[in-house]
């Protein structure tokens, strides 16, 4: 079986709390803050792995979490740092966000690796909130939550040449006689459900992989025949074998047809360069034949394409035919390796301390006196205090203080003693 799609349910680890604590040692009973800051929350990452060619184990493992940090300890002891997962998957892999559908990574490299899920940060001990006016902070901080998210992986197969045709074309038989696969073979149309690899080596400086994908039919671009599953393996091939079978009906007909089927699913695929290549030529020993053939490949030559008369059983023709679709590929890994590469953008947890960006200031519901204000760093900077502590609310306050909300707040027209909701706090604005 084959499975190239999986979707997963991921989430970092969540910080460990920083912890109140104070010095409690001989001759210092009233000591000064000592709590510890938590841990962070550990990681899930996917990393690309050459050995893995499949996504069925992740197709029956849906979720995967990282490891909570520790909490902080006395003394100003850091809780540990909990494990981060790793789940290995095919070269190939793209990541894709389930609800926005936008690709997240593209594992095309072995080892690669994309953090999916980010651990939350340790929360803070005390001593990080003395101050000359607070020598004792009764408050500390909490771990922030580890990212949660679903994913959707799809693998698409990483060949330089991929080999496409009707079904029995031969494409099987191929990739074995070129390289070292052995995928099965058999004389009826379907035989290879999964596509096969192999690994073409022409002499030391030269190598390349070839796919041999399974069968495309009339109507492939709309999923008949499994076109779906497998059209996608051909999209990131910059060259295309087209095997043709010379003795098979409407064989120049089927060429056409399957060419429309690659339009009709992505058009730029059809500007790639494509070799014909006229299968069985160990079996043109007639004058019959030989004038077949020779029409056949003098409509794909009025076409403008590259043909090649070859013959899996006894090697003919296809050193002439693989060095071209070497050329092809080599042109491909040079534009690619001059290719400026886009720069990762790390993502950083922000200082609650940082000025705070109001998304809104609005009245609630139809009051008069009432008003809420909500955005995303406010969350963050809520949950990451126990607001039923009063010096917690008291820092959170300052903060929003120093950070000109308040003013903000003032300008939209909030006014003394009218309530405001923060989240799930609800508070008397206060100047």
């Amino acid at each position: 079986m084959f499975v190239d799609e999986a979707t997963i349910e991921v989430k970092g680890g969540d910080g460990g709390n920083g912890i109140v604590a104070f010095r409690r040692e001989k001759y210092m009973p009233m000591g000064g803050p000592s709590g510890g800051d938590g841990g962070k929350g550990g990681d899930v990452v996917i990393i690309a792995d050459p050995h893995r060619k499949t996504l069925i184990e992740l197709s029956r493992q849906r979720h995967h979490k990282g490891e909570r940090g520790r909490h902080g300890e006395g003394s100003r002891r850091k809780g540990r740092e909990g494990k981060s997962v790793v789940i290995p998957v095919p070269i190939g892999t793209q990541i894709f966000d389930k609800e926005s559908r936008e690709m997240l990574a593209d594992l095309k490299t072995p080892h690669q690796k994309y953090v999916v899920a980010r651990g939350g940060m340790g929360g803070r001990g005390n001593p990080h909130f003395s101050s000359a006016a607070r020598h004792a902070p009764k408050f500390a901080e909490m771990g922030a939550k580890g990212e949660e998210k679903t994913v959707l992986l799809s693998l698409k197969l990483l060949a330089d040449v991929a080999l496409i045709g009707l079904p029995n074309a031969g494409k099987s038989t191929l990739v074995s006689a070129i390289s070292a696969a052995k995928p099965k073979i058999a004389d009826y149309p379907f035989t290879t459900l999964t596509p096969n690899l192999g690994v073409v080596k022409l002499d030391a400086a030269h190598i390349f992989v070839a796919a041999d994908i399974p069968g495309l039919i009339r109507g492939a671009h709309k999923g008949a025949g499994l076109g779906h599953q497998f059209l996608k393996h051909i999209e990131r091939a910059p060259v295309f074998i087209h095997l043709v079978d010379p003795f098979l009906p409407h064989a120049f007909r089927n060429f056409l047809a399957i060419n429309r089927e690659l339009k009709m699913w992505r058009r730029e695929l059809i500007e790639r360069p494509q070799l014909v290549a006229i299968t069985k030529a160990d079996l043109i020993a007639d004058d019959e034949t030989r004038a077949l053939v020779g029409e056949l490949k003098a409509r794909f030559e009025a076409r403008g394409c590259e043909v090649f008369e070859i013959s899996a059983a006894t090697q003919t023709g296809l050193e002439p035919m693989l060095w071209r679709a070497m050329h092809y590929v080599e042109i491909e890994r040079e534009r690619a390796a001059n290719e400026q590469q886009e720069e990762a953008v790390v993502l950083t947890t922000a200082n609650v301390d940082a000025p705070l960006e109001i998304v809104e200031i609005a009245r609630f519901a139809d009051g008069q006196s009432e008003w809420e204000i909500s955005g995303g760093p406010f969350q963050r900077l809520l949950g990451r205090f126990d607001m039923d502590n009063s010096e917690a609310r008291l820092y959170v306050h300052r903060i929003l203080q120093r950070s000109g909300v308040l003013v903000q707040m003032q300008n939209a027209g909030v006014k003394y003693g009218d309530l405001v909701h923060l989240g799930e706090l609800a508070f008397e604005f206060q100047e």
